[in-house]
């Protein structure tokens, strides 16, 4: 109770402070990237501008902002100054007024409300000091309360102090001056807005919000959620009410000896090579990373239900043994994702496959704070297509042919170096695989296939591909082909 009631001072001080004329209010609050709004412990406000800022606690705040924005509040008898040193090593005075005799209360509060120091006294009118000691460094805030009113000033400690106290020392009359507060502010100002939030003795900082103000406004600071094993640390939005995505770190991949999944090392590995035979259920080779549809290694109901499959028959990869039936229907376990995933995460149920409408919504749909989508490319001698996520800046390195299907891969031509930047920045690089009908593998390096999860009709369902020629994000083919997987993990 009593740090909201030093919260409402705080804000009705600031709100009060302001003049009516050029008056901007701000209000702030915190969401997490992936959606929904997040607590936080106090917003740090500077004005880069004019040199000053201000930290203010708890959540939805309000801070209003004028020009000019003076130091003194007249509060029916009561007047107050600015703080004098300010910043300070350990003591500061605050000079206020008093039209007649009252009583007063000081308190001096931090951020989270925590009263450190408090004092009663009976005052005379006229001019008086309020001298505040500090034991430790910090913001601080001096309230002055009498029955006509409040009014309370920011203190900036830079030192240690012996003891954190409050008292009084009465002056001469009408000594102190009205003057400019730091928190002098212009319209069209650069102001920087930055969130905090302090729980189980850690510090969170929100994302950097840096605009010119000019009108009131409301500001969401974002808070990163920490990305799960075997991610690629950037958010894709996939559909219309806002659900995101985390891409895994490269394609899927099957170990037939020890009988592990895992992810491969980079987002540009392949497996197999064009022109191999991988032999019938791959007995030539180990490694399966180009997988018939529902392989996913569980007995849902498929004949074909094992990652090494190389029959040419459809019928033997229905999802859950019917022709009409979804990777994600039924148990699920049609899905690669319900795999536990050795550097994924190692749990089952984990990943999923996106569905054709998600793939589509990725491509062609979703809004950027770049506006680019993807772009083909040409990465380490591998051609494919690189998404970029949902925050992506234009200025972290320029890319040829933003959202452009029909062009050809070596558009952009970038080194490891290069990609380096591009994938730290959360980027996703689906490599051309090519693809493997029966026991033979086609069109490495010219073409690409992902499954998608979604069934057509009978003996086909979605998928993308990728060619040359342009970029199908709803594509449809026969499903005993082997396609490469790229699952996601929903982002909570």
């Amino acid at each position: 109770m009593r740090k909201t009631l030093h919260f409402m001072i705080l804000m009705l001080v600031l709100a009060l402070s302001a003049q009516a004329q050029e008056t901007v209010t701000m209000t702030f609050t915190a969401a997490k990237e992936t959606g929904g709004y997040s607590p936080f412990t106090s917003v740090l406000v500077t004005d880069l501008t004019q040199g000053w800022s201000t930290s203010l606690a708890y959540p939805d705040t309000v801070l209003t902002l004028s020009q000019p924005n003076v130091g003194v509040e007249d509060w029916n008898g009561l007047s107050m100054g600015t703080a004098y040193p300010n910043p300070f090593a350990t003591m500061t005075s605050v000079p206020f007024e008093l039209t007649e005799t009252s009583p007063v209360t000081l308190q001096v509060f931090r951020t989270d409300g925590t009263v450190v120091a408090s004092r009663d006294f009976y005052l005379d009118p006229g001019s008086h000091n309020a001298t505040v000691h500090l034991s430790t460094p910090g913001l601080a805030f001096l309230s002055v309360a009498t029955p006509h009113g409040r009014s309370v000033a920011r203190l900036v400690c830079t030192g240690h102090g012996a003891v954190d106290a409050v008292d009084v020392e009465c002056a001469a009359a009408n000594t102190f001056t009205r003057g400019d507060a730091p928190g002098a502010f212009m319209p069209g100002d650069l102001m920087r807005y930055e969130a905090f939030l302090s729980t189980g003795g850690t510090t969170y900082h929100s994302a950097v919000v840096e605009q010119a103000q000019y009108a009131s406004d409301t500001v969401t600071l974002y808070f990163a959620t920490e990305a799960p094993e075997g991610v690629i640390d950037g958010l894709f939005t996939i559909n219309e009410e806002g659900g995101k995505v985390y891409f895994s770190q490269g394609n899927l991949k099957y170990n037939i000896t020890t009988g592990i999944w895992s992810f491969m090392e980079h987002q540009y590995s392949t497996v197999e090579n064009m022109g191999q035979d991988v032999g019938t259920n791959y007995y030539n080779q180990n490694i399966v990373s180009l997988f018939g549809w529902s392989t996913s290694g569980y007995d849902h109901g498929a004949g074909c239900y094992q990652p090494w499959s190389t029959s040419t028959t459809c019928e033997y990869y229905y999802a859950y043994g019917n022709a009409m039936l979804n990777l994600y229907d039924e148990t699920g376990q049609a899905d690669w994702g319900y795999n536990a995933i050795e550097n994924g995460g190692n749990i089952e149920n984990l990943w999923r496959t996106l569905t054709s409408q998600e793939w589509n919504y990725i491509f062609n749909t979703r809004t950027t704070a770049s506006g680019i989508r993807f772009v083909k490319a040409q990465l380490n001698g591998m051609n494919g297509v690189i998404l970029l996520p949902d925050d992506w800046n234009g200025g972290y390195f320029s890319l040829n042919y933003p959202n452009t299907s029909n062009v050809y891969f070596d558009c952009n031509t970038l080194t490891l170096e290069q990609w380096a930047s591009i994938e730290g920045h959360g980027a996703v690089f689906l490599p051309a695989a090519g693809y493997r009908l029966g026991t033979e593998i086609f069109n490495k390096g010219t073409s690409g296939h992902y499954w998608s999860s979604s069934h057509n009709y009978d003996d086909r369902a979605y998928c993308i591909s990728l060619f040359d020629s342009g970029v199908y994000p709803q594509a449809i083919d026969f499903i005993f082909n082997g396609f490469s997987v790229r699952l996601v993990q929903d982002a909570h």
